[in-house]
């Protein structure tokens, strides 16, 4: 069988693009090799847009908890940062739901579904590719189709198999719990811990869901990073004394920046697979789902014109805001990362919520270095760099 375009990967990005073409009426296969959604590790913190970008209401079925800010913790947690008010109010998903909601208006338009088939090779020659392997229940199927999109997340078969340039692309390693009476107070603030004795090279969160259930995780570079999340947890003993993990997951957070080629050919990248998250925070739900929106608007449109050069569209609408966010915060992390302990405290001292919310998610980082410039020391270490 061929279809317009198939799909691999059911997650935020494929789903946005497969709603997207299929809403003109090309047919579209969804192929996920996992046999649930949203199975994946995940710390599941949105911003309240993020419904706005999914074209879907917040409906509380689809949310854990709402945020109203979050405390950011250098080394010296006394010295901790609050981003509240204003514009900074989010949500913590039950990404599941969320996910199936969003398959589900796929499938309004007529998409197909298919769970549990794992891409083996796609077969690209001559700058296309032509068709794509996949096994389900222990048996090959072959699929064609005029339009492939890789939205199959870190290690992607499709980038791999169409020989794209991941020479930039870098992951974190992540693992996180999700435990169960946890004494963790104002549960409508999230946490993240930052320094080289809590996360080398990443950062420690708290994201409780409920007044049962809180997502507990750590992301670091250069170390395993188990027992760093043990011994974190063991440092809070006022959060998880009587606490217990009921499940973990882990997985790698790209952070490496955009891809620099996201189309080639009839093929393109979007979500994780692009290296679409944001680099400092490795948020990447938003910026995959508009990705997705714009990946499948450029396929429909080539599709309809019958001229596949309308997909190099898709990299130029993206860039702004969502690729100049993503390589600003990039920026601000390659200098974090090499920031020793007291610089990180020092840092806190200095800036306010509004700060590291720009900082953080690759914003107005020139009005932060700039506010940085009269410091003695962060000026030379990180202002003069980020400007």
């Amino acid at each position: 069988m061929e279809y317009d375009a198939v799909i691999v990967g059911a997650g935020p990005a494929g789903l946005m693009a497969a709603r997207k073409i299929a809403d003109k009426g090309f047919s579209v296969l969804i192929l996920e090799k996992n046999k649930d959604l949203g199975v994946r590790a995940c710390a599941e913190a949105v911003s309240a847009s993020a419904f706005e970008t999914a074209e879907i209401p917040p409906s509380p079925s689809l949310i854990s908890n709402s945020i109203n800010g979050a405390y950011i913790y250098p080394p010296d947690e006394k010295k901790y940062v609050k981003i509240s008010g204003g514009n900074y109010r989010g949500y913590i998903l039950n990404k599941p739901l969320f996910l199936y909601a969003l398959a589900s208006i796929a499938a309004s338009k007529g998409c197909d579904i298919k769970m549990q088939c794992e891409v083996i090779d796609v077969e690209f020659s001559n700058n296309r590719a032509h068709y794509l392997k996949y096994r389900y229940k222990d048996e090959w199927h072959y699929v064609k189709f005029k339009y492939l999109i890789g939205a199959d997340g870190v290690g992607s078969i499709v980038a791999r198999s169409c020989k794209f340039d991941m020479s930039n692309y870098e992951i974190i390693p992540t693992i996180q719990y999700v435990m169960v009476n946890c004494n963790i107070p104002e549960r409508d603030m999230i946490r993240i811990y930052l320094g080289n004795e809590v996360a080398p090279r990443g950062y420690a969160w708290i994201f409780a869901k409920n007044e049962y259930v809180a997502n507990v995780g750590i992301g670091v570079r250069g170390a395993p990073a188990k027992p760093y999340l043990e011994k974190f947890i063991e440092s809070h003993g006022d959060f998880f004394k009587k606490a217990k993990i009921i499940k973990e997951g882990g997985g790698g957070v790209p952070v490496g920046g955009q891809l620099n080629e996201l189309v080639k050919g009839n093929v393109l990248l979007c979500g994780d697979a692009a290296g679409q998250v944001i680099p400092l925070t490795g948020g990447g739900i938003r910026s995959s789902m508009e990705a997705g929106k714009i990946v499948g608007e450029c396929v429909a449109k080539a599709l309809e014109a019958n001229d596949s050069s309308l997909l190099n569209e898709y990299p130029k609408r993206y860039m702004n805001p969502w690729g100049n966010r993503i390589s600003k915060s990039l920026k601000v992390l390659r200098v974090f990362e090499e920031l020793s302990d007291e610089d990180l405290n020092a840092l806190a001292e200095v800036l306010v919520g509004e700060d590291v919310v720009d900082l953080a998610n690759g914003l107005d980082i020139k009005r932060v270095a700039v506010k940085l410039m009269s410091h003695p020391v962060l000026a030379l270490k990180i202002a003069y760099k980020l400007i």
